[in-house]
């Protein structure tokens, strides 16, 4: 077997595994782990691999952004656009400033919103919604709501 048929076999085994939801739990783990690798090349005075361990993770930082739906997403999409434009500056800082310190500020911050993403795919893997409420079929959900109800679906 060739390595290229191997890495393709191994995503679509991996795909299958997780929602897209988990997807995203699985990036913001990448992106602790290489800041956590950059903050360690600071400490060992490793500036190459510091800087290779940023790239890594502002490329992870890109990919999500690049995927916000600001039509579905609305208000959280625009916060999750500065949470990681935020995240994008304070990665380029740690190059400027070689700051262990400032590594652990990051590794805070995605901390927290991988937190909530977790939740979320937690969430959606045990009742099928984000929001930890079981779905009903569109048309039988259609069928139930009061008058002058409004559904709204949260998709970033």
């Amino acid at each position: 077997m060739t390595q290229p048929y191997n890495a393709l076999s191994a995503y679509a085994a991996a795909s299958k595994m997780t929602t897209s939801l988990g997807a995203v739990v699985l990036l913001y783990d990448g992106m602790i782990k290489e800041v956590g690798k950059a903050k360690a090349a600071i400490q060992e005075g490793r500036i190459e691999d510091r800087f290779n361990a940023t790239q890594k993770a502002c490329k992870i930082l890109l990919g999500l952004q690049s995927h916000l739906d600001f039509d579905k997403g609305g208000d959280i999409s625009l916060m999750l656009d500065q949470f990681y434009h935020t995240i994008f500056r304070d990665l380029q800082q740690v190059n400027m400033k070689n700051s262990p310190a400032l590594c652990d500020e990051i590794l805070s911050a995605l901390g927290e919103v991988r937190t909530s993403w977790a939740q979320l795919a937690e969430n959606e893997r045990r009742t099928g919604s984000p929001e930890g409420v079981a779905r009903k079929p569109a048309r039988a959900a259609e069928a139930e709501a009061p008058a002058g109800t409004t559904s709204v679906t949260l998709s970033i």
